[in-house]
């Protein structure tokens, strides 16, 4: 596979399933965003405010209870200012930031009580929505590791249901576990040679699965007559990333090594599942943001 391009962009959001999520509501359209973008959020939360897994699934549970409660995905259509990362890296650095003023609220009245003295004044917090270059690359980051490997669980499932499950054994052995060749023959009784093979032809099939799986999310969210320039321009965009980390080998084991069950493709948490079935809710007729016409 190879790689070209000079700009890190990240995807841009097709009004397509926005307006949708802005107008209609389907049950459908929410789930597949919240697929979209759960582990990517509990990832980037997780690494920027060091929390557990819980913790970062609770940030993603508020941020998309906010994108909802606040029609922010509607005011956003009607006036898109920012792309949607930002607005999704606003929101999260919002929820994390309400989590600092509550904790240090707490933690100020346990001190005034303590010591029966007044506090010296709140903690600093963030008290800008702007969003830096550099938290909308830590968003895009996780967003890549997350299509990473949604596109490796993708191509087990394909090897299984294909009766060829060792091509990703070997593939999985190489590159998550980092596994020799004569490590891996051992383990699955394979000879030297096939385990060679096996990799070669797996890593050729993850590569086109990972342009398949790009194209399928570039398709949610962009325009059906931008779609071949934006398609080329996000592959571009990947590859650079990609290479920036050391090859696709290196940012796939990356994208393994720092997940968390909370942002695995292949759990979706109870804190998922509950957040969906807010959405599916607020999806049914009479619900916010079932009304107005699709511009």
């Amino acid at each position: 596979m190879r790689y070209s391009g000079r700009n890190m962009t990240f995807p841009e959001t097709r009004q397509t399933l926005i307006r949708r999520l802005a107008t209609a509501s389907s049950e459908h359209d929410w789930g597949e965003f919240l697929s979209d973008y759960w582990g990517p959020i509990c990832r980037f939360a997780a690494r920027r405010a060091s929390l557990s897994e819980a913790d970062a699934e609770d940030v993603a549970s508020q941020t998309f209870a906010a994108l909802l409660s606040g029609e922010l995905l509607v005011r956003w259509q009607t006036n898109r200012a920012a792309k949607l990362r930002t607005l999704l890296c606003t929101v999260v650095r919002n929820v994390l930031s309400n989590q600092t003023r509550v904790q240090s609220g707490r933690e100020r009245l346990l001190k005034q009580h303590a010591e029966q003295a007044a506090s010296d004044g709140p903690l600093p917090v963030a008290t800008t929505l702007e969003t830096s270059e550099e938290q909308i690359d830590a968003f895009y980051a996780a967003w890549v590791e997350d299509l990473l490997a949604r596109s490796v669980d993708k191509l087990r499932d394909e090897y299984h249901a294909a009766g060829k499950g060792d091509y990703f054994r070997v593939l999985y052995g190489r590159v998550c576990e980092e596994m020799s060749v004569p490590e891996i023959s051992a383990a699955l009784g394979l000879k030297p040679t096939d385990v060679e093979n096996y990799y070669k032809a797996a890593k050729k099939r993850l590569a086109e699965t990972l342009k398949d799986s790009l194209r399928a999310h570039t398709a949610r969210y962009c325009d059906e007559a931008e779609m071949a320039d934006e398609f080329q321009a996000e592959w571009a965009a990947l590859g650079n990333f990609v290479e920036a980390h050391g090859g696709l080998e290196r940012a796939v084991h990356r994208s393994y090594a720092e997940q968390s069950p909370a942002s695995a493709p292949q759990k979706r948490s109870t804190a998922f599942s509950d957040t969906l079935i807010r959405y599916r809710q607020q999806a049914r007729p009479g619900g916010r943001g079932t009304s107005g016409a699709d511009s």
